[in-house]
């Protein structure tokens, strides 16, 4: 396992990878915007635009990437989160119900790059 600067050892079961992508987490009606700063299989790092922490349990929207995460909060600190994903959806093609909303916010923001 890698060593962090401060000499913490990396526990993470995954690589992740650096990105700047832009992002939403959603929780009932309320979405945050957000970056999302690493992504893995497992888990994802994200910094909040805002100073609102959102509870334990929400969908992370990758709007570049056309998926919807469910995950769960495992850390956070200052506007920056720590994610477990625990399901993927692919809002590319059929999506279940259970990411209908996180579908509609993605082809909302597909609508906003082809016009402008």
């Amino acid at each position: 396992m890698a060593k962090y600067a401060s000499g913490v050892e990396d526990r993470r079961t995954a690589v992740r990878i650096q990105t700047q992508r832009s992002g939403k987490v959603l929780c009932g009606a309320f979405a945050w915007d957000c970056v999302i700063r690493d992504l893995s299989s497992n888990g994802a790092r994200v910094q909040m635009l805002s100073n609102n922490a959102p509870p334990g349990q929400v969908q992370l929207v990758d709007l570049a990437a056309g998926l919807a995460h469910d995950v769960t909060i495992a850390w956070q600190r200052d506007r920056e989160i720590g994610m477990r994903i625990v399901r993927t959806y692919d809002l590319r093609g059929l999506t279940s119900a259970a990411a209908g909303t996180a579908k509609r916010i993605w082809l909302h923001s597909q609508s906003d790059l082809s016009t402008g």
